[in-house]
């Protein structure tokens, strides 16, 4: 029998929407913070709440709880900074969740993460990757998945390659 130290599990970044809390793995977060102006797009599913501007990069900023069919609080309370996906450690953020509440970090053994349940609409377990059990008293926290997220079908349209503008190309 192996003690509590061997079942390393999942260190997860724990956020609230609406009166469901949710949390990323924090290996896929770039960083947390404060909600920001948004720049609003036109002619985008409501899923992309708008655009903003980190130290001179344009990230988009998803609406988590539209895509999961959630309801949300009046004015959001946070970003999370999801991590673009690749070789090593990348530093760009590949878009930003726009939550409720940010609620903090835990560390969340093995055996206390599982499948997501079949109760759950498909819509939404899909961009699901466990349901893990956290505090004392003990609740449920459904824990994302962000690759899923970040390659939902209805984004697919706005994640394509950029292709160099004609104005940049003849420099």
């Amino acid at each position: 029998m192996g003690d509590a130290g061997d079942d390393v599990g999942e260190r997860l970044v724990c956020f609230r929407l609406g009166e469901q809390e949710l949390a990323a793995p924090i290996h896929a977060v770039k960083e947390t913070m404060a909600p920001r102006a948004l720049t609003r797009a036109f002619l985008v599913p409501p899923v992309l709440a708008g655009l903003m501007n980190l130290r001179g990069e344009v990230i988009a900023v998803l609406d988590l709880a539209v895509l999961l069919g959630l309801p949300r609080a009046a004015s959001p309370g946070g970003l999370v900074l999801l991590r673009k996906q690749g070789h090593g450690k990348s530093t760009r953020a590949a878009a930003a969740l726009l939550v409720d509440q940010l609620l903090g970090v835990v560390d969340v053994p093995t055996s206390q993460l599982v499948p997501p349940p079949a109760i759950l609409s498909p819509d939404a377990a899909h961009y699901l990757d466990a349901v893990a059990t956290v505090g004392n008293p003990q609740r449920p926290v459904l824990v994302i998945s962000p690759q899923r997220i970040l390659a939902a079908e209805i984004l697919r349209p706005y994640s394509t390659p950029r292709r160099p503008s004609p104005v940049t190309e003849n420099r």
